[in-house]
């Protein structure tokens, strides 16, 4: 009887110190290390026309890393350069693909833009929670993109996505906790406001283990994208929800992996008619363990 009662102690108490821990996890750096991140995106688009649907698909990756060039108990300072982009689409009868590691893919009026995005880099300063100080260059722009290459490039916004700095204040891609310690089922959130739209998304702290924390997030956001298209200007007006998974790594504090599903509905204006429009897209974000050089 006394081994069942110490038995039923042992594991309340060690379900009450599991349930009661608090992490805070501050991103961990070394100088010279490399953290490489693999970016995958599966998105489909339908859009009616003419009262006839009209079907998009595309799957792309991309493969960036982030290379510590001076770490300190104050801030840590990081190169940012892309590594290779990928992608296959399909829509309106055709089918393009383009992989900047083959040199062919980058001759065509398809690799133009691409090699552009290769030869894209920033530095950046971030505190040690993991917010942005600073970015040199503050803004990155790409050339005018080929009216033919409009609905690609804006299906794959995601991985293009990667070479924008962010801006100063806001968190970079190594602020995934909150400033303070957080437990089981303990819950944060937030958001912005631009020209382009809003959202907002409220994390969850899932699970604690003795090598990563799990954090669930849901959210909202609603976009207003312009583009022009065979000399006509389009505007997009969409409406998100989204949800996911990030696996942070217990003893850094940088993300392993993170997986957002997102549903949009919304509609195109375009030539005085309106055209309802409905996606659903699935990023997957993978962190490859840091080397150092």
């Amino acid at each position: 009887m006394k081994r069942i009662v110490l038995s039923f102690f042992v594991f309340t108490f060690s379900f009450t110190v599991s349930f009661s821990q608090k992490v805070s996890a501050k991103p961990q750096f070394q100088q010279g290390q490399i953290i490489g991140i693999m970016v995958e995106l599966k998105t489909t688009v339908s859009q009616e026309a003419g009262g006839q649907a009209i079907d998009f698909t595309a799957n792309g990756s991309a493969w960036h890393s982030f290379k510590v060039t001076n770490a300190t108990d104050n801030n840590t300072t990081l190169h940012h350069d892309v590594k290779r982009i990928s992608f296959n689409f399909d829509g309106m009868g055709q089918k393009r693909s383009v992989d900047s590691d083959n040199p062919k893919d980058l001759e065509g009026f398809l690799g133009k833009p691409v090699k552009e995005i290769l030869g894209k880099s920033y530095d950046m300063i971030i505190d040690p929670a993991g917010t942005t100080l600073l970015t040199k260059p503050e803004k990155i722009q790409l050339s005018k993109t080929d009216d033919r290459l409009a609905v690609v490039f804006n299906l794959l916004k995601d991985i293009t996505g990667i070479i924008y700095p962010p801006k100063k204040g806001d968190p970079s891609f190594f602020k995934v906790m909150p400033d303070t310690a957080t437990g089981l089922n303990g819950s944060w959130s937030e958001s912005g406001v631009d020209s382009t739209g809003m959202y907002k998304t409220t994390y969850t702290l899932s699970a604690i283990t003795d090598s990563t924390i799990v954090v669930d997030l849901k959210g909202n956001s609603s976009t207003i994208t312009k583009n022009e298209m065979m000399g006509m200007q389009t505007t997009t007006n969409m409406n998100s929800t989204y949800t996911g998974r990030m696996i942070i790594d217990k003893l850094t504090g940088i993300i392993r992996e993170k997986t957002i599903t997102t549903s949009s509905n919304g509609s195109t204006e375009a030539m005085g008619g309106t055209m309802p429009v409905t996606s659903k897209t699935t990023i997957v974000i993978r962190v490859k363990p840091a080397q150092i050089h």
